[in-house]
């Protein structure tokens, strides 16, 4: 103690006092971004209680010293470390250099996630900064982002100029000549340093700060995002694909009994019907009038909506995931992406069970439509390794006056030129057609303005247009041969950033979308009490089909009754529904048990009250996990 009270003395006017009232700057400022991207976020996040506060601001308090520690640990280094003389200009350059970089970047991916966040629900990671496809829309996007969300350009310019500001007023500091004197400031540095790194614990038993300890601050999964902050969750994830090993149950037969993804398809009725899949980019639950009330003229896809009530359907239906490179893989493999995109993961390369690769071996023609820029969010790449034979992007499509400018062709000509082309394929077929004018920034070809009613978000009208677009399709669709015999599935790649009725803005209303079979004459109208997701769509169209097939698939036959009625996907942690139940897991532990039907908020945690429904949902989520996450890494996800 008399050493350290002899160290405090002799640095009260140095230069480590700087750097400390420095690193203190950068904490105040990610504090005040953790509360302006709550402010810009609480419809996605929800309504805090007074007691929330605390533990969020504890929590958050914890995440943020440990980033900073990582951001700032060359310019620590050079301020503790005895042997550099910060009295040289080269190095008071080179550590000032390394501050404010490291610092402005961190405020920077803060602020840009104040928008972001509503696309995918949580922090950006790592694989947000390499996903393909994008760089060569960059520049055109930046006047749209620009224009689409000030509330991030202005805090962003806000907190980088507050950081400059302060970094300029702390300046002054005097160098400890003492060479002993200056290891023993490192020696006693060193240890809260490495504690603050660990987050905040040096004890052998615990682990390094991660996001499962998040769930200690947090009285519902939505309020995640809030205690985290964007350079940890892309520093987590730089070096890590989030995937390991488990071993829940010891023994083959157990884990097969908590969740088998073997599914077989025994030759029953074969039909060669041809299979179009139609993926409407963020097409919302929200937006459809069938199963949300607040619109009291009907919702804004009218047309699909009256498709759906011809079709084999469920109220309750959801994405596996919040990216669009994150559709195909559960939608064509049964494979779905939790913490990280599948095709973007070292994984993306094992062999899959892959809808279009099967149907292509049983004489099917496959083809993919997607009218954005070829290469475009890696699809041509993954639809290649999937057994599509033929992809048909904006290179191919022959008129380029259709093009928006922005994203690729607008869907109305692009759903023409589809509907053509089928038109011109040898039967049995399997094509699968992915839209994108309801895309941010939510523009209408110039002759459609004003013809559609508007929402309470942009979005709206765009949906409203695609529906349109899909109408005309299905108008020509009729005229052809191939029409009645196909079965069509519909469905969207994930919801949109806009949830604006209380039920959409939960977790799981937020992961809400349509997803319905419909074959005229073949399929009955049915409203299923099941609960459907992109991972059933391979397996029930196999079903339909009849085909003697036996595939590996993390989703269900919905035409059987072999499997838990459930639904998974990964907001902050784990959520595995089943029936109207939903529980909340964070790779260890039950977080909560909800019924997600009436329970919007997730307040109610029925745990105690149903424990034998909890022990046989953490069961089959830890099964299911097991059989994901190691088979991932042995690459087991081909049955033969």
């Amino acid at each position: 103690m008399h050493l350290i009270k002899n160290l405090l003395k002799s640095i009260s006017q140095t230069t480590y006092v700087k750097a400390f009232y420095r690193l203190l700057a950068v904490l105040i400022l990610f504090q005040i971004s953790r509360w302006i991207f709550y402010y810009f976020n609480q419809d996605a996040i929800g309504a805090l209680m007074k007691s929330d506060l605390i533990p969020i601001l504890k929590g958050g308090l914890r995440f943020d010293l440990t980033t900073i520690a990582f951001l700032n640990l060359p310019y620590i280094f050079i301020q503790i470390f005895p042997v550099f003389n910060l009295r040289n200009k080269i190095v008071k350059i080179f550590s000032d250099f390394l501050f404010l970089a490291g610092n402005i970047l961190g405020l920077l991916a803060n602020s840009i996630d104040i928008a972001y966040f509503k696309f995918n629900l949580r922090r950006s990671a790592w694989a947000n900064i390499t996903e393909t496809g994008e760089i060569n829309n960059f520049f055109r996007l930046i006047p749209g982002f620009i224009k689409g969300y000030p509330e991030a350009i202005f805090a962003g310019i806000f907190l980088i100029l507050s950081f400059v500001f302060l970094f300029k007023k702390i300046q002054k500091g005097t160098f400890v000549k003492s060479f002993h004197r200056r290891v023993d400031i490192f020696i006693v540095s060193l240890f809260p340093l490495v504690a603050i790194l660990r987050g905040g614990d040096l004890a052998h038993s615990s682990r390094p700060l991660n996001f499962n300890q998040v769930g200690e601050y947090v009285s519902n999964p939505q309020q995640v995002a809030l205690v985290l902050n964007t350079p940890f969750s892309i520093i987590k994830t730089i070096k890590s694909n989030a995937i390991g090993r488990m071993n829940y149950f010891s023994d083959e037969e157990s884990l097969k009994n908590a969740f088998d993804p073997i599914i077989i398809q025994k030759k029953e009725f074969p039909k060669p019907l041809n299979v179009v899949i139609i993926i409407v980019e963020s097409y919302s639950e929200e937006a459809s009038g069938l199963f949300n009330q607040e619109w009291k003229t009907g919702g804004f896809t009218p047309f699909l909506d009256s498709l759906r009530q011809k079709s084999f359907y469920s109220e309750y239906s959801f994405a596996n995931g919040k990216k669009s490179i994150e559709a195909l893989p559960a939608i064509w493999a049964g494979v779905p992406s939790f913490e990280h995109p599948y095709v973007l993961s070292e994984f993306s390369g094992n062999k899959i069970d892959a809808l279009p690769e099967m149907l292509k071996q049983a004489g099917y023609h496959t083809s993919f439509f997607h009218g954005a820029p070829n290469g475009s969010m890696g699809f041509d790449a993954f639809a290649k390794t999937a057994g599509i034979e033929q992809y048909y992007g904006k290179n191919e499509y022959p008129l380029p006056e259709d093009f928006d400018g922005i994203w690729g062709v607008w869907d109305e000509p692009y759903l023409q030129y589809f509907g053509r082309k089928l038109s011109t394929f040898k039967t049995p077929f399997f094509s699968t057609v992915f839209t994108l004018s309801s895309h941010d920034p939510f523009r209408i070809p110039e002759q459609y303005n004003g013809k559609f009613k508007k929402g309470p978000h942009p979005i709206f009208e765009t949906l409203s247009y695609t529906d349109n677009a899909l109408r005309k399709f299905f108008e020509y669709a009729k005229t052809q041969s191939w029409y009645n015999n196909t079965l069509f599935v519909i469905t969207a790649d994930h919801t949109s950033s806009f949830s604006g009725s209380k039920k959409f803005k939960s977790g799981v209303g937020r992961f809400r979308i349509p997803i319905f079979f419909y074959s005229p004459g073949i399929i009955s109208a049915q409203k299923s009490e099941k609960l459907f997701q992109q991972t059933d769509i391979s397996p029930t169209i196999l079903g339909f089909l009849g085909m003697n097939t036996e595939n590996i698939s993390f989703g269900k036959n919905l035409l059987k009754n072999d499997k838990p009625n459930f639904s998974v996907f990964h907001f902050g942690n784990y959520h595995w529904l089943e029936n109207h139940r939903l529980l909340v897991f964070n790779k260890e532990k039950p977080m909560g048990l909800y019924n997600f039907a009436n329970d919007f908020d997730l307040k109610k945690d029925l745990s105690a009250k149903e424990k034998n429904q909890l022990i046989s949902m953490e069961k089959h989520m830890k099964g299911f996990l097991q059989q994901y996450n190691n088979r991932l890494i042995e690459n087991k996800l081909k049955a033969k």
